[in-house]
């Protein structure tokens, strides 16, 4: 009996599938254990499968996985359908899910008093939380509907304070961090 790797295997399973030309194509978790260039080369597949026209059903936890290739996305719980739209959609789903996250290097406390006080005053910000750092870095994570639109006013109310930003980047949320707002994170 011939042995074929996990990725030659679902190559296999996805030409025994498309044999009869189905108009639905059902793959339960195609990328399960595969290696990252056999899950590449899947994905490939299954896009170009989906670009010409073939209807694709597909089940997976993995979140980036759904997100890359899935048109619309239903979250399931307990077999029961949660929520059911795009990817984009279901991201805003999370509230105050966007967000700045700067890390700064202050000359005084009295300055990171006055950077906070700045940040919580800038306009569309929602919240400014102030991370706990053992690095001796300030980390602050603003919350904003448009939190890249903050880069420049941030920024500049560090260093209006005398302070040097040593990196910042804009968090946008996840399919995972939909899945857990909506699940909870509890184990099952």
């Amino acid at each position: 009996m011939t042995r074929y790797s996990g990725g030659m295997s679902q190559r296999l399973m996805i030409a025994r599938a498309l044999m009869h030309a189905p108009d639905v194509l059902f793959l339960d978790e195609p990328t399960n254990n595969l290696d990252p260039q056999s899950r590449l080369f899947l994905w490939e597949r299954i896009r170009a499968l989906n670009a010409q026209g073939l209807t694709i059903l597909l089940t997976t936890h993995d979140m980036s996985e759904a997100d890359q290739l899935c048109g619309r996305i239903a979250i399931m719980d307990h077999g029961k359908i949660l929520v059911h739209d795009t990817s984009a959609e279901l991201k805003k789903l999370i509230p105050g899910g966007n967000a700045l996250e700067l890390r700064v290097g202050l000359p005084s406390p009295e300055a990171g008093a006055h950077v906070l006080e700045s940040l919580r005053g800038l306009e569309g910000v929602s919240k400014v939380d102030e991370l706990d750092d053992a690095s001796g870095v300030d980390t602050y994570r603003l919350y904003a509907e448009t939190a890249a639109a903050l880069v420049g006013p941030a920024t500049q109310a560090v260093l209006m304070a005398g302070g040097r930003v040593h990196d910042l980047h804009v968090k946008q949320p996840s399919l995972e961090d939909v899945f857990i707002y909506l699940t909870g994170r509890h184990l099952r």
